[in-house]
């Protein structure tokens, strides 16, 4: 997800899109079901796992959206 040019470490790194992601979704309302992949993506012990995780979060964002506006 971040260049060799990226100085900080990978938990500095790791807390910016965790903070990121938390304030972009509602996990007690309509992203509650994501929770799960969440927590897997904060506590991410290495780059591969957070990179997996964070996939996969992105892309359900990214479902629950054009769900919620194709409803609205």
């Amino acid at each position: 997800m971040y260049g060799d040019e990226d100085k900080r470490t990978f938990e500095e790194r790791r807390a910016e899109v965790v903070a990121i992601v938390r304030a972009a979704s509602d996990f007690a309302g309509a992203d509650y079901g994501l929770r799960g992949i969440f927590l897997a993506m904060s506590e991410a012990h290495d780059e591969t796992a957070f990179d997996e995780a964070f996939g996969t979060m992105a892309a359900s964002l990214s479902e629950n959206t054009a769900r919620y506006l194709q409803t609205a």
